[in-house]
C-alpha cells in the first residue's frame, strides 16, 4: 500500500511538456534585414525572403539531389513529393542547376527533437516554384547579394594561416604562415562550393579562399584584422588571437576571439580559484584559473 500511494503521487508530480513544432513563417513583410555577410545558412534563413539565389550546383551531383527540392511545403504536413523525381526520390541534377531563383518565403521549425528549413522558391526564367531543404547540400546556392558583398575584401592585404589552398590550375599548396597575399577578385564556380576570393601572392600565383561571415576569412587573416585585434590585446596577444591560437594568460575574451565558442564547459571549485575547462572541436582543451588561460591541450 505504501509503495502504490508513491507511486500514484509520483504520477502526479509528473511534467509533461507537450511538443511544440515551433514553425515560422518569414516572408518580405516580417523578414529579418539582410546584412549580406552569410550565405545560405541558419543565420541568415529568416533574412532570406526578397532575395535571389544562384543553383551553382554541389560537387559531385551527377546522381542528383535527394530530399532537396519538392512540390510542397513538406514542413506544413503537404507531402514530401520530390520535385522532377527520377523515380529514385531524386531531383535531376539538369532541372534546378544554372538557374536564378527568387526567394518568396521562408519557414523554420524547431523544437526539443528536431530542426529544419524549408525555402519556397521561385525560377526567375519560368515562374515555376518549388520548394528547397537547404540542409543536405548547403553550399549548393549561392546569395547573389552575399556574392556581392564580397567584394568589399578586393584591394585587402591577407597573411596566409598555413592552411591547405587550391591554385587556379587545381594544384593544392600550403603557404608558410604569414606569407602576404592581395585579394583581387571575387569568383564563383559550377559544381563547387560557391563563392570564393581570389587572392595573388609575390610569385603572382593566384589562390582561393572562402569567408566565413563576417570580416573572417579561413584561410587568411587581413592586416587590418591584426592591427585591430593587436589595438584591443595589446602587441602580446593580439597578434596571436589573429592567427586563431591560445596562450597561457589570455582572458576568456580572448580564447573565444581566437577560437571561437567551447561545446562544453566544466567548472571546479578550488582553494586557489575557479578552475575552468573548455573543449573545443578537434581535440583542443583550455583550462582557465579565474579567467586567466593556465593550461592549453591539444591532442
Amino acid at each position: 500500500m505504501a509503495f502504490l500511494s508513491y507511486s500514484l503521487y509520483a504520477e502526479a508530480q509528473l511534467n509533461i511538456v507537450t511538443r511544440n513544432s515551433g514553425l515560422k513563417e518569414y516572408t518580405v513583410q516580417n523578414a529579418q534585414p539582410y546584412d549580406s555577410l552569410t550565405n545560405v545558412e541558419e543565420r541568415s534563413f529568416a533574412a532570406l525572403p526578397g532575395q535571389t539565389l544562384y543553383m551553382h550546383g554541389a560537387r559531385n551531383d551527377s546522381r542528383g539531389y535527394y530530399d532537396t527540392f519538392f512540390t510542397g511545403n513538406f514542413l506544413a504536413g503537404s507531402g514530401r513529393q520530390v520535385y522532377k523525381d527520377d523515380g529514385l526520390g531524386n531531383t535531376p541534377a539538369e532541372a534546378v542547376v544554372g538557374k536564378y531563383y527568387e526567394v518568396l518565403k521562408v519557414w523554420t521549425e524547431s523544437d526539443y527533437l528536431t530542426v529544419g528549413c524549408c525555402l519556397l522558391l521561385r525560377e526567375k526564367e519560368s515562374g515555376e516554384e518549388i520548394y528547397y531543404n537547404p540542409y543536405l547540400y548547403p553550399l549548393s546556392m549561392t546569395c547573389l547579394g552575399f556574392y556581392e558583398k564580397l567584394k568589399r575584401y578586393i584591394g585587402q592585404t591577407f597573411l596566409s594561416l598555413a592552411k591547405r589552398v587550391e591554385t587556379e590550375d587545381g594544384q593544392i599548396i600550403t603557404p608558410p604562415e604569414g606569407t602576404e597575399y592581395r585579394c583581387v577578385d571575387v569568383g564563383l564556380k559550377m559544381n563547387s562550393d560557391g563563392a570564393f576570393l581570389l587572392m595573388e601572392g609575390a610569385d603572382e600565383v593566384r589562390v582561393e579562399a572562402c569567408s566565413i561571415g563576417g570580416d573572417e576569412v579561413y584561410e587568411f587573416v587581413s592586416a587590418a584584422r591584426i592591427t585591430s585585434l593587436t589595438e584591443r590585446y595589446s602587441k602580446k596577444y593580439g597578434k596571436q588571437v589573429a592567427f586563431r591560437k591560445v596562450d597561457t594568460g589570455m582572458t576568456r575574451e580572448m580564447v573565444i576571439a581566437a577560437w571561437g565558442e567551447p561545446y562544453r564547459k566544466t567548472e571546479i571549485k578550488r582553494q586557489d580559484g575557479t578552475l575552468e575547462t573548455w573543449r573545443f572541436s578537434d581535440n583542443r582543451y583550455v583550462e582557465l584559473l579565474d579567467g586567466k588561460v593556465l593550461n592549453v591541450r591539444v591532442y
